[in-house]
């Protein structure tokens, strides 16, 4: 069997605070969910300031709606957690690599093709760079798959000899399998994912979007049903946190209604 390419550290277990040894007690906090709203005018504040910075961030394409707002949960969720400047956190998004394989993978094929990939800095780096830099990392750690990088992915997970221990994440309240919480998040887009004509036989559906939102820090980031080019943002938080980050997830991005 091929031996991996690359080491492959989103398969790994994740940060955890300074200082910490594990992520016992982070795992029983307490917990709560929000659903937050981004206007169709705050996303594109967001974007746009996420592509106003120095060139030293600079990408070979403008940086995505799903980039701009991904990173701005990034850095309000590291503020509102009062993170060391020195915190190591990062964010995991879900790649799509049916068309980053040679050759693609056939049109209509119907499994997930999804890998999940982590940008790392530090909580300093990341609270004291404007946007583009959360952007930044969150484009690199995107562009990392290619053909040879999921290739690698796939001999590492061959490998294993339990795979059960990725799939705890899924359940709500669980403590097993590795926690993803503070000090990182997860943020899974659905942007482009078709939510609607999802008749089963019921009549026209009243909603869809995900049925838990499993642990601290995870998210989801969909178009609104108002379909007016807003998204929906629920989002998972300890508690003592949630308030600070909604103050600061709408601080800056307000559009007056003058």
């Amino acid at each position: 069997m091929t031996p991996p390419r690359f080491d492959h550290l989103e398969f790994r277990k994740p940060q955890m605070l300074v200082g910490q040894t594990n992520n016992l007690e982070e795992q029983k906090k307490e917990t709560t969910v929000v659903m937050l709203k981004l206007s169709k005018e705050q996303i594109k504040k967001l974007k746009k300031e996420a592509n106003e910075f120095p060139s030293v961030y600079t990408s070979s394409k403008p940086f995505t709606r799903y980039e701009a707002v991904t990173a701005h949960m990034w850095r309000c969720s590291s503020k509102a957690r009062l993170h060391e400047i020195e915190q190591l956190t990062s964010v995991r998004v879900g790649v799509d690599f049916h068309r980053r394989m040679v050759p693609p993978l056939p049109k209509h094929y119907f499994g997930n093709a999804v890998l999940p990939m982590r940008a790392t800095t530090t909580s300093g780096e990341l609270l004291s760079k404007p946007l583009g830099y959360g952007c930044s990392k969150i484009r690199e750690a995107i562009e990392k798959v290619t053909d040879e990088y999921i290739r690698s992915s796939l001999a590492y997970m061959k490998r294993e000899k339990d795979l059960s221990k990725f799939r705890y994440s899924h359940v709500v309240g669980s403590t097993q399998g590795a926690f993803l919480g503070n000090p990182n998040i997860v943020i899974t887009s659905w942007i482009n994912l078709p939510l609607r004509g999802v008749d089963f036989g019921w009549g026209k559906e009243i909603y869809m979007g995900p049925g838990a939102i499993a642990f601290d820090g995870k998210s989801f980031i969909f178009p609104s049903y108002d379909e007016d080019g807003s998204f929906d943002v629920p989002f998972r938080l300890q508690v003592q946190h949630m308030d600070a980050f909604k103050k600061f997830f709408y601080e800056n991005i307000m559009i007056s209604s003058l």
